[in-house]
């Protein structure tokens, strides 16, 4: 039963404490007023917390212990355990009134108690921590209130990312292919304009010879006129009606000459019109495509960087075929530091290598891929992605003149030196006996930036020895120009690019190599035009297949990081020309032109796995393909590739990541310019 007073009591209590309703564990014992324990040590839990009492909560006490409670001088220790507290608050405190509550199963005793002796601190830190206590439930129904609310916030703020990079790739595709529609009938009207302009000078030429002969006629028979004729002479006689005959045909041909000449030049003037017209909407449109190449480029470059793995440091190659979707090549993180060097955004650069230095540290080899966790996806070791990545440590040292990364150049070039033969060239690996143009390609390049960077002249001579034992076994005077490999005339696109970015024109014209020529064929083997697969519809394509695809029963694909190449390539020969001939310097900027214009045609979105659906590239412009080489091109129409990426990127900023240089004119410059 509830005893009266007590309640008086409690109400009384009630009134001159606030109490807030927090639970906590309390452990405490009663003591005399001499000091000395009158109860064990019982447990129980806080119902109310005051600042200055405190109400407890004991589930089945023992009745002795009621009467020793209700003692006058009766003191109670408190030990009160707050959650992350290392200590318990030690309270002193006097009983103000008590309540039973029988239940089912046991009976409840509540305890209302004044503190006494209060530390100021002590109580402060339980009062704050009873407020705090009873604001945990509003504060975490607004906290996920806000977890909702930001979700939700995120959600959409991704779907309208995904939107606008979606909306962004299509309206610039559609740009790119009106132009490229608005640039052919600028073709051909000017090709129509070249036609009228030729066959007006013909038509002068013709006018000008009958007027001469007209001429000449009437000079030449004056006899034969009416009033001269000698009426007794038949031969003037007959002669008369002929001559006669002859300059009215001439007349008449040469009046229906003037006629077409006349037609011809309204035309002319009509052609004018119509080529000035498309000429307007065309710098109107290349106003509109460099408002967007901006956006494009960051968002390329956005696609990259987010695709970085925060623990490893690695970037995915692919995004888009679940067979490869944790898997980083080591070639494709040599383009990646690269591409980070390109955006001064080295703290990324770094995060790449220092996963290959711990790897040299712990003694292993460079492998040509990894998975996402660090562990190897191929135990495989290959000359050329080992060339690659040496490329961009140095790349990195020179940029930034850290010189930690240096271990990853060491590594690489004492692999090379044992792979390489008496002759200079390379194999393609450790555990291989064939030999690849494209990697000893990388490794002269390795060795001459190695040298550069270092100036030690042993670099230089594994240089040379490469240079030489391509010249002798890759370069030949006959069809194909350049082989893919010693003993194997395979055509190979990349052969043909790298050749002219690695060597470089004076190089290559000192080996008796013709950059044009090589291109020339290049284009003529390796050229295709397909139709590219779109969300938005199917468009056609002009761009460079991996191989000659008619020897292939596949039909043609486009590559995009090999047609970046190639693009790349027309830069360094219009580069070349600029001082030399200025009118081939212009012709191979504009094939740069037509071909990145082109390649952009087959910018995606691809499947995202972290929320936004940046832009980026294909690896080609047809899933599961044979490439020609040995491998095929990665699953899904919509697998963004890391590779093309990286290097249509180089092609835009004119970046030779065979020679580490940029050119002095680029896309970029031309957009600029537009």
């Amino acid at each position: 039963m509830i005893n009266k007073d007590s309640m008086e009591k409690k109400i009384k209590n009630k009134r001159k404490y606030i109490r807030i309703h927090t639970v906590v564990p309390v452990e405490f014992f009663v003591c005399d007023n001499k000091g000395e324990k009158i109860t064990p040590w019982i447990q129980g839990f806080t119902r109310d917390i005051g600042d200055g009492g405190i109400c407890l909560l004991i589930n089945d006490l023992w009745e002795g212990f009621v009467c020793r409670f209700q003692n006058k001088d009766a003191l109670f220790f408190l030990y009160i355990n707050l959650p992350f507290q290392k200590n318990p608050l030690i309270f002193k405190a006097k009983l103000v009134w008590f309540t039973i509550e029988k239940l089912n199963e046991f009976s409840q005793y509540r305890l209302g108690m004044e503190l006494i002796e209060v530390d100021t601190k002590k109580n402060k830190k339980l009062f704050k921590f009873a407020v705090f206590g009873k604001l945990i439930p509003y504060l975490m129904s607004i906290s996920i209130g806000l977890l909702i609310i930001f979700s939700g916030f995120w959600v959409w703020r991704s779907e309208g990312l995904i939107k606008e990079n979606r909306l962004l790739g299509n309206n610039y595709v559609r740009i790119l292919e009106k132009q490229s529609v608005l640039n052919q009938i600028l073709e051909e009207e000017k090709s129509k304009s070249l036609f009228l302009k030729n066959r007006q000078a013909v038509l002068e030429i013709e006018m000008r010879n009958i007027r001469n002969v007209l001429s000449d006629w009437k000079k030449n028979n004056v006899g034969i006129r009416k009033d001269n004729l000698n009426k007794n002479n038949v031969e003037l006689l007959e002669v008369r009606p002929v001559a006669h005959d002859k300059f009215r045909s001439m007349e008449f041909e040469l009046e229906k000459l003037k006629k077409e000449n006349n037609f011809l030049k309204k035309k002319e003037v009509e052609n004018k019109a119509a080529v000035s017209i498309i000429q307007q909407k065309v710098k109107i449109l290349n106003k509109e495509k460099r408002e967007f190449s901006c956006k494009i480029i960051e968002g390329m470059y956005d696609w990259i960087k987010n695709r970085q793995d925060l623990n490893r440091g690695l970037v995915l190659s692919y995004e888009g075929d679940e067979n490869l979707r944790k898997t980083c090549f080591t070639y494709d993180q040599a383009l990646a530091v690269l591409t980070f060097m390109i955006f001064k955004d080295t703290d990324k650069a770094e995060k790449i290598l220092s996963f290959y230095v711990n790897k040299i540290n712990k003694g292993e080899a460079i492998y040509n891929a990894y998975f996402t966790s660090g562990q190897a996806f191929e135990y495989v070791v290959h000359s050329g992605p080992n060339a690659w990545l040496g490329m961009a440590a140095i790349s990195y040292v020179r940029k930034t003149g850290d010189k930690e990364y240096l271990i990853v150049a060491d590594k690489v070039s004492k692999l090379l030196l044992t792979l390489m033969d008496k002759e200079g060239g390379v194999v393609g690996g450790p555990n291989d006996a064939w030999y690849s143009t494209e990697h000893n390609l990388d490794a002269y390049s390795f060795f001459y930036q190695y040298y550069r960077l270092t100036g030690e002249k042993k670099y230089l001579r594994s240089a040379e020895k490469i240079k030489n034992w391509i010249s002798r076994y890759s370069y030949t005077s006959s069809e194909p120009p350049i082989k893919r490999g010693k003993g194997d005339s395979t055509i190979a696109t990349d052969t043909y690019t790298w050749s002219i970015t690695a060597f470089g024109l004076k190089e290559l014209y000192s080996l008796k190599m013709d950059p044009e020529e090589i291109l020339k064929y290049a284009v003529k083997n390796c050229e295709i035009s397909t139709m590219f697969r779109r969300v938005d519809g199917n468009l056609r394509v002009k761009g460079f297949d991996f191989a000659k695809s008619k020897n292939i029963a596949r039909g043609g694909i486009i590559s995009g990081e090999w047609t970046s190449q190639m693009i790349l390539a027309f830069e360094i020969m219009s580069d070349y020309f600029k001082g030399r001939d200025i009118q081939k310097s212009k012709e191979y900027m504009q094939k740069a032109m037509f071909y990145f214009n082109e390649l952009q045609k087959m910018l995606i979105t691809s499947p995202s796995r972290v929320g936004r659906e940046d832009l980026c590239l294909p690896y080609s412009s047809c899933p599961s393909a044979d490439t020609g080489h040995g491998w095929r091109t990665p699953k899904g129409n919509r697998t963004g590739s890391l590779a093309s990426t990286a290097y249509c990127l180089f092609a835009y900023y004119g970046y030779n990541p065979l020679k580490d240089d940029y050119l002095e004119v680029s896309l970029k410059n031309k957009y600029d310019n537009m």
